[in-house]
């Protein structure tokens, strides 16, 4: 039986912000209307440089593997607990995002990036 763990780290949101809109084939909005990710999760042999043991990379669809590269957004450590963010991390941030979207996992139709009209402008954050 596997040991739980929690691990705790970083996601670049400015990263993944940017990469949604120049509409990186990895970020699809689903019917309910909410943007997803598709990601990497990679457990290291050894920790790097700064004790990171995990890193995350989104990843491109089948398709758009060889225009859309993999890009690392995240690290992540052994937990000893989570650090807060503060108004000044979210202050200024552009969340206007114009993702394509494609079929899920859970089997629904997504709408194609082409047939994307409008602003995102549902977002949670």
């Amino acid at each position: 039986m596997r040991e739980n763990k929690l691990f705790y780290g970083s996601l670049c949101l400015t990263d993944l912000i940017d990469q949604a809109t120049q509409k990186h084939s990895a970020f699809t909005k689903g019917n309910n209307g909410k943007i997803y990710a598709s990601i990497n999760v990679w457990l290291n042999s050894e920790p790097d440089k700064f004790g990171n043991i995990m890193s995350l990379q989104i990843n491109p669809s089948k398709e758009m593997k060889d225009i859309d590269k993999k890009m690392y957004v995240g690290n992540l450590k052994e937990s000893e607990g989570p650090k807060p963010i503060s108004d000044r991390d979210i202050s200024g941030m552009d969340t206007d995002l114009d993702v394509p979207a494609r079929q899920t996992g859970g089997g629904t139709m997504a709408t194609p990036a082409s047939e994307i009209t409008e602003p995102i402008d549902d977002l949670p954050f």
